[in-house]
């Protein structure tokens, strides 16, 4: 039995004196529930008391999960459905200074889980988030979009490097956001029966996914962003 913290508002104890109490229900309603339990496992060492507001969820989540993941996701399958027909891209040369897919399938087998194991789990994100920053900064530093006409082979391989990359970042984080990781596993065209952890260091999956002739359409965003509540909830 692991017993956890107090879940604190602004830094107070809920009181029904203080008429500080929330409904754990009208929080889902507001922010998503996906969102909710990410800011939660993401702010609050488990174990210990931890506290929150609506500002302090709406900036997190959509930090986090909007602008980093969301938007790395969007950007990357996005441009593969414009401007590569929606076909899983491969790798047709050696790029050895580009090598996240690789680095992140490490960590999150490794440290990730570990921490995991034993209920590190903001630990956990934190390593997590890490991988999310390496996507975006090897996106930004490679522009496929810049390479398309120039090198369209390096945009190939940087493509099929970062589509690994997001698949170990869906796959690693469904205990946190379920259904927003489905739901990008999905546009992935990832088997249901292939989303474990143990299949984060699968090394056949990527051909299996190029065989099988899955297209990437354009995706539909996993994380919209949030906005404050009219009604101070929270």
């Amino acid at each position: 039995i692991f017993g956890h913290g107090f879940l604190l508002s602004r830094g107070e104890k809920m009181s029904k004196s203080l008429g500080n109490v929330v409904d754990p229900m009208e929080l889902a309603d507001l922010f998503g529930v996906d969102a909710l339990r990410y800011f939660l496992l993401r702010e609050v060492s488990f174990g210990q008391d931890g506290s929150y507001s609506a500002e302090a969820i709406v900036m997190r989540c959509n930090a986090d999960l909007s602008n980093s993941f969301g938007n790395l996701a969007q950007r990357v399958l996005g441009f593969i459905a414009k401007n590569c027909g929606g076909d899983i891209p491969q790798d047709l040369i050696e790029i050895p200074t580009a090598n996240p897919d690789q680095i992140i399938a490490d960590k999150l087998a490794t440290d990730f889980l570990t921490l995991f194991a034993n209920l590190d789990i903001s630990g956990a994100l934190d390593i997590w988030m890490n991988g999310v920053y390496v996507c975006n900064q090897t996106m930004d530093a490679f522009a496929p979009w810049a390479l398309r006409k120039t090198d369209p082979d390096r945009m190939s391989t940087i493509l099929a490097k970062l589509v690994r990359a997001i698949r170990h970042l869906a796959i690693a984080i469904q205990p946190v956001v379920p259904n927003a990781a489905a739901a990008l596993l999905d546009q992935l065209g990832i088997p249901r029966d292939e989303r474990l952890y143990s299949n984060l260091l699968d090394e056949t999956w990527y051909s299996r996914l190029v065989k099988s002739g899955h297209k990437i359409s354009n995706p539909t965003p996993i994380f919209p962003r949030i906005e404050m509540p009219s009604d101070k909830l929270v």
